[in-house]
This record gives C-alpha cells, sequence and structure tokens, in this order.
C-alpha cells in the first residue's frame, strides 16, 4: 500500500521546489496512476494542482523554437490527446500516441509532467515527445532538451513546469506494436518531420526511448551518438532508400532486453520494420 506522512498543495512552482529539496525523502506527484501501484511510504509528497500548470499555451516567442507549444506539466493525457494545436504541431502522432494507454478514465487523471518525469521504458509520451524535439522547463535545472533529461540517469530533484514542443505543423507517424489494445507496447516508434528537421525515435525496449535519426544535443550531426553505439543518422526532407535503410541499421544496433512482454530478439527485428513504416508514413 502506498502511504503519505504529509500531503502539501504547493502554491507556486518556486513554494514546489523549496519542499522538495528541504525535505528529504518528497516527492512530487503527478496524476498519482502509476505511484499508486507501488507498496511505499512517501514522507512528503507535494501536489502542483494550485500552481496553473494545466494548459497548453501557444507562444509565439520562445527563444529556441520562435512559435512554440508550452505544455502545463499538469496537463492529462486526455488534453493532450485532444488539443488542436499540438495535432497540428505534431501531425496527429501526440494523439495517437496516447489513444490506447488503458482508458479515458486513466489519460483524465495521469498528466504529461508524471509521464516525462517518471522516465518510463514503456512511455509512449516520452517517445512521441521526444521525436518531436521537446525541451523542458524546470524549477531548479532551467531549459535543457528532453533527450538530455532522459539520458540521465540521476533521480531528479527539480520541478517540471512545462513541456515545450514547436508549434510548426510537422509531419509525424506513430507506430507500435502492443499484445492487445490498451497493454503496454512491446516496441514503438515515432518519426517526425518538424522545423528541425527529420527526427526518428525507438522506445518500449523495453528502456527509455532513443533517437536513430537526428539528435537535439549535437545537431543532428551525422557522426552523433544515441549512447548505445547506434550512430544517428540524418534523413534528407525526401528520404532516399539508402536513408532508410541507415535508419532501420541505426534501430537495430539499440540494445534490447527482455520483459514479460517479448524477448530481445524480437525487439530488435521488429523495431527497423516500424522504423520503415514510421518514416515512409510520415514522408506521404
Amino acid at each position: 500500500m502506498l502511504r503519505f506522512g504529509t500531503y502539501v498543495r504547493a502554491k507556486s512552482p518556486q513554494d514546489a521546489y523549496e519542499l522538495l529539496r528541504s525535505k528529504k525523502g518528497s516527492r512530487i506527484v503527478g496524476g498519482g496512476g502509476w505511484m499508486r501501484l507501488s507498496r511505499r511510504s512517501v514522507g512528503t509528497v507535494i501536489d502542483l494542482g494550485d500552481c496553473g500548470l494545466d494548459a497548453i499555451n501557444l507562444t509565439h516567442d520562445d527563444p529556441v523554437f520562435g512559435d512554440a507549444l508550452r505544455i502545463g506539466a499538469y496537463v492529462t493525457l486526455r488534453s493532450f490527446e485532444l488539443d488542436e494545436h499540438l495535432d497540428r504541431a505534431s501531425g496527429g502522432a501526440a494523439a495517437a500516441a496516447v489513444h490506447d494507454i488503458v482508458g479515458v478514465q486513466f489519460r483524465n487523471l495521469a498528466t504529461v509532467g508524471g509521464s516525462v518525469c517518471g522516465r518510463f521504458g514503456f512511455s509512449d509520451v516520452c517517445l512521441v515527445l521526444l521525436a518531436l524535439g521537446a525541451h523542458l522547463e524546470f524549477v531548479g535545472a532551467g531549459r535543457i532538451p528532453l533527450e538530455a533529461f532522459l539520458m540521465d540517469k540521476a533521480t531528479c530533484r527539480d520541478v517540471l513546469t512545462h513541456v515545450i514542443v514547436p508549434a510548426a505543423p510537422a509531419q509525424a507517424s506513430y507506430q507500435a506494436v502492443r499484445r492487445q489494445a490498451t497493454d503496454f507496447p512491446v516496441i514503438n516508434v515515432c518519426a517526425a518531420h518538424t522545423c528541425q528537421g527529420w527526427r526518428v525515435a525507438v522506445g518500449a525496449r523495453p528502456g527509455r526511448p532513443r533517437l536513430v535519426v537526428g539528435s537535439a544535443q549535437e545537431g543532428g550531426a551525422q557522426d552523433a551518438s544515441n549512447s548505445q553505439g547506434a550512430p544517428c543518422v540524418t534523413l534528407t526532407d525526401a528520404p532516399t532508400a539508402d536513408e532508410v535503410e541507415a535508419a532501420c541499421a541505426s534501430a537495430q544496433r539499440l540494445t534490447y532486453s527482455t520483459n514479460m512482454l517479448a524477448d530481445a530478439a524480437y525487439r530488435q527485428e521488429v523495431a527497423p520494420v516500424l522504423v520503415r513504416r514510421a518514416i515512409e508514413e510520415a514522408a506521404r
């Protein structure tokens, strides 16, 4: 059973940050969808529900993207799924990625911030945001690319306030294999052609998603690496057959593991197939 010692509704993200840093063992609670399944005691749980982080806003003066969508950390996955601006900015991939997450009731509870900060290996949300080139805005750490956050193995002791994605319309495709509807993905892929160029991410390995095309940290350089020895290749606006083959080969070189859903060999075999499908669909 999950037990809380003290429950606090923070008045602002800064208040939440100070509490998180001053109270040993304290945790931020998002929608609580996954936290409630754990069996442990949390000394102080901090709720950001009063901090005004439950909206998706369009801005025209973002220092990195210019026109950008600022997605509050407390935006629910259902709002993420239905937002018209995000649907255009993600080429429909955002809605496709979360549509099969449990059910509408759960998606009305689970939050974007909880999904991102959990850094779950099965996360469809992290996958599509990584492909879109999202940045994260924290009280404490400031602004960092999602890619860097996913590669970091340290426990997050900062307060996520917003996820920021380019608002310009993108061409994108989300692909996944599931054993049945609403189940965790066995393997998933998202390809997106955005204002930053092509980015293709592979997730549910079952580790955290990794890029196989493009790199936020290396500017998409041909010799960039996704930290697992698989080079992040680049694609031209109209990908050639050779470029697609290189992307598929990069996906196959990622590290895959075995769990109750599938073994590593199956994931390694299927991932390049999904990469090809995603790129071809997004390129139409």
